[in-house]
């Protein structure tokens, strides 16, 4: 299958100079107070739990290329972000994608943001390379990626199996005393010991969670995925928050998480995070605004990275904005989406992620968004009213 490549416009660099002072107008300090709100009341990723996958995949990752089902998921996995385009095991838990190879598969479009990937009635074990598995889909046809959920495990199992066994041999030589300099040298060059991981497939809702329990009841949940390319897509077997058809057993879902966490990280380190910042604050005002309350986060992140165009060099064209600037240019641009009824992925522009929402729903989006786009009054009130708590007499 093609993987598509979309171009966007660079535009100049733009430096604030240090001497500079951004005007303190009521709106802005409004704005600074909402945004210690959120961030008061946000459930950020856990970066101990981060932290604890890391030290364990170091030690695990050798053992997950080979096992008696011939699936190979010893690539490096890959941090899915903290706003994911699925609904998370936990709001604190992070994602990554496990890389598997499957061997010399094709996919196929089925339609926007979709694929699947057709077997032959025949298994070919030279193109298949998991044929010790069974991962046909319902149909026979398919390789499914509900399926695969098992087969990750049973890999991790194996693997997890093997970083016991080995290290109970490298406790055992501790006692012989010819062997004791080689296991300090190699004591010397593990910075951090192992840690024993318990992997277990649980349900959160309808979806299937693969979920890796670590030290202090940290969790991390892995979705099996499928690299097309180092630079993406990804394939992954875990529906979308809103997927045309949840309980699919072939359907693949594209996915671009790293190549967003480079857009977003760029836009950090260029503007100092006013438009993170500002995306945040529209996020809690959907949430608590009724009007707005079915636009998610990873909504509101692809309008921010459709505002972006940005420079490769970490250099986004509004570093000479205010945050209410920010506020009022992603605010437009999302208006200017709701208009067309049409909110296309930044990859993927033939796929709506707000094909889901009706008529009505639009309509009560849009009057609430020209309001606040056409008077910096009407914005204050909004943003003054989401930061204050209702009282409940």
């Amino acid at each position: 299958m093609e993987v598509r490549v979309l171009r966007h416009n660079f535009l100049p660099s733009l430096y604030r100079q240090t001497t500079e002072k951004i005007p303190l107008t009521r709106l802005r300090r409004e704005i600074d107070l909402t945004m210690k709100k959120v961030l008061q009341t946000e459930i950020p990723i856990s970066l101990e739990a981060k932290e604890l996958f890391d030290q364990c995949m170091a030690h695990l990752l050798p053992f997950l290329k080979t096992n008696q089902y011939n699936l190979d998921c010893s690539e490096p996995p890959i941090y899915a972000g903290d706003v994911t385009p699925w609904t998370p095991y936990k709001k604190n838990c992070p994602c990554y994608l496990i890389q598997m190879k499957v061997g010399k598969l094709r996919g196929t479009y089925v339609e926007p943001g979709y694929v699947v990937f057709p077997l032959s009635v025949k298994t070919d074990k030279k193109v298949v390379k998991v044929y010790k598995l069974d991962l046909r889909s319902d149909d026979k046809n398919h390789l499914s990626p509900k399926k695969m959920y098992k087969a990750v495990l049973y890999v991790f199992d194996a693997a997890i199996m093997k970083l016991k066994k080995s290290l109970a041999k490298s406790r055992s030589t501790l006692t012989t005393a010819s062997t004791t300099a080689t296991v300090k040298s190699r004591t010397v060059a593990t910075d951090k010991p192992a840690i024993i991981p318990n992997v277990r497939i649980r349900f959160n809702g309808q979806d299937l969670c693969l979920v890796m329990s670590l030290p202090g009841g940290h969790e991390v949940e892995l979705i099996p995925t499928i690299t097309l390319s180092p630079e993406g897509p990804f394939l992954v077997a875990k529906p979308y928050e809103h997927d045309e058809n949840p309980s699919s057993d072939m359907l693949w879902r594209l996915n671009y998480s790293p190549n967003e966490e480079h857009i977003l990280n760029a836009v950090t380190n260029g503007d100092r995070e006013q438009r993170i910042n500002a995306a945040k604050i529209l996020t809690f005002m959907c949430q608590k605004e009724w009007k707005l309350n079915h636009v998610t986060a990873y909504q509101v992140k692809n309008i921010l990275m459709h505002e972006i165009n940005y420079q490769i060099d970490h250099t986004p064209r509004w570093q000479r904005l205010t945050p209410e600037e920010c506020m009022h240019l992603i605010l437009l641009k999302m208006l200017e989406f709701t208009r067309d009824k049409f909110l296309p992925h930044f990859f993927e522009e033939d796929l709506n992620l707000w094909g889901h929402l009706s008529e009505k729903q639009f309509r009560f989006m849009r009057n609430e968004l020209e309001q606040l786009t056409r008077d910096d009054d009407e914005m204050l009130k909004v943003i003054t009213r989401i930061r204050v708590d209702k009282i409940d007499y």
